[in-house]
């Protein structure tokens, strides 16, 4: 919605809040941050750019590929990188990450990917301007300002 950039600044308070809940070590804010927030939000950029470049532009592609499969996907690669993350950090046995976290984790990317879609829909046409990742101009032939 607000494009990669601002998206990873919006993540960080976020992110410390988690962190000071959580009483974690200073390291760990970085971790977390990484698995977190970068993580997700580059891997959505990156395949709505791919789309984006390989694709028709018009909003059905849009909302079906930057709002629906890019944050499901995303959402699964980074559940993916964090139980490998806990099983490499000794923090959790991988017996017990493959068992649970893991499989609920990327049960939970398809509820992730369809309220996003869902949201991307609305915004693309009731306000196509609040979306800055969607240009009408782009993807609707339409010229800026009208």
């Amino acid at each position: 919605m607000f494009g990669r950039d601002l998206a990873l600044v919006a993540a960080l308070p976020a992110v410390v809040a988690a962190w000071l809940w959580r009483g974690s070590e200073w390291p760990g804010l970085g971790a977390t941050w990484l698995l977190a927030a970068w993580l997700p939000i580059t891997v959505a950029d990156g395949l709505r750019r791919l789309a984006d470049s390989r694709l028709p532009r018009n909003p059905f592609t849009f909302i079906f590929l930057a709002g629906f499969f890019a944050p499901g996907i995303a959402f699964a690669v980074t559940v993916t990188a964090a139980a490998l993350a806990h099983a490499a950090a000794g923090a959790a046995p991988w017996s017990r990450l493959s068992d649970g976290f893991l499989p609920y984790g990327l049960l939970l990317s398809w509820g992730e990917a369809f309220l996003t879609g869902l949201l991307t829909a609305i915004f693309v046409v009731y306000e196509p301007r609040w979306m800055a990742t969607f240009d009408d101009a782009r993807y609707l032939g339409k010229p800026k300002g009208r």
